[in-house]
């Protein structure tokens, strides 16, 4: 029986356009209604949600932000959990990444501030909106207690799938490096060892859930780890090719519901 469904939401719960297709929305509710909880997981930061997760009506749960950095109560706005670096980690990995693409932007947040160094896009409604932005080199505007939960690096000209084992090479014995954007060479990292799935485990752990009572949603490299542990872990047919690789299990595309149709079978199977 399931007891928590755990989704991510850019090309998973929501599109493009940042809402979730009615079907989904359905599904959810049901699944609510039937006792199941839901707790988003998400690379974006806990900033950004608000506005999207107020589309679920009487959602007063958990988000894992950051993939696994931050962990948001949205009924009580309130961050209650923070995975930070160690501060010298990141300039260790700063200094290795500058040397090796000298023309690439670089940016590190925190909660409450986002530090960018280059020509960093900010697009309105992307992940930096509602943010304060300081700019300059990381080195010289981060303070030596800068609590940063995500370090991120843009390299023009890169497809994304060669990118991501590049900067592993490179930084992966200091940091976790993941990517969570179609298409986009931006790579995105954390504190070792900490991952969407790592952080889902402890979720559960603490009220008393096993993996085999978890669903699980994803289509990025960045929800790999989630999608292996839970026991029912689904990478959707849009998604990344590597994942879909990679997980044992895959449900239709986002725009055929996939999301949708597999909570629909999940509920039936124990209705």
């Amino acid at each position: 029986m399931i007891k928590l469904i755990a989704s991510d939401l850019d090309g998973t719960l929501i599109g493009h356009d940042f809402h979730f297709r009615k079907r989904t929305l359905e599904a959810l509710s049901a699944a609510r209604d039937a006792g199941v909880q839901l707790v988003v997981v998400t690379g974006r930061p806990f900033r950004w949600l608000d506005g999207v997760l107020g589309q679920l009506p009487g959602y007063d749960s958990y988000a894992i932000c950051s993939n696994g950095a931050v962990t948001y109560h949205v009924g009580k706005g309130r961050v209650v959990a923070t995975r930070t670096f160690a501060m010298h980690t990141v300039l260790e990995a700063h200094q290795i990444l500058e040397r090796e693409f000298p023309t690439a932007t670089f940016t590190a947040e925190t909660v409450d501030t986002v530090f960018l160094q280059g020509d960093v896009k900010v697009e309105e409604g992307g992940p930096l909106e509602n943010s304060e932005l300081v700019w300059g080199n990381l080195a010289q505007i981060l303070s030596p207690d800068a609590q940063v939960v995500k370090y991120l690096v843009r390299v023009e000209g890169y497809d994304p799938e060669d990118l991501l084992p590049r900067v592993a090479k490179l930084v992966g014995e200091r940091v976790s490096v993941t990517h969570a954007v179609p298409g986009d060479p931006l790579i995105e990292m954390a504190a070792p060892g900490l991952n969407k799935g790592a952080v889902l485990a402890d979720f559960a752990a603490e009220r008393g859930i096993e993996a085999h009572e978890v669903a699980a949603f994803g289509d990025m490299p960045n929800d790999l780890e989630m999608l292996q542990w839970a026991g029912h872990g689904y990478a959707l047919e849009s998604g990344s090719p590597s994942l879909r690789q990679a997980v044992a299990r895959t449900c239709p595309a986002f725009d055929q519901d996939g999301v949708a149709q597999i909570i629909e079978k999940l509920l039936a199977r124990t209705s």
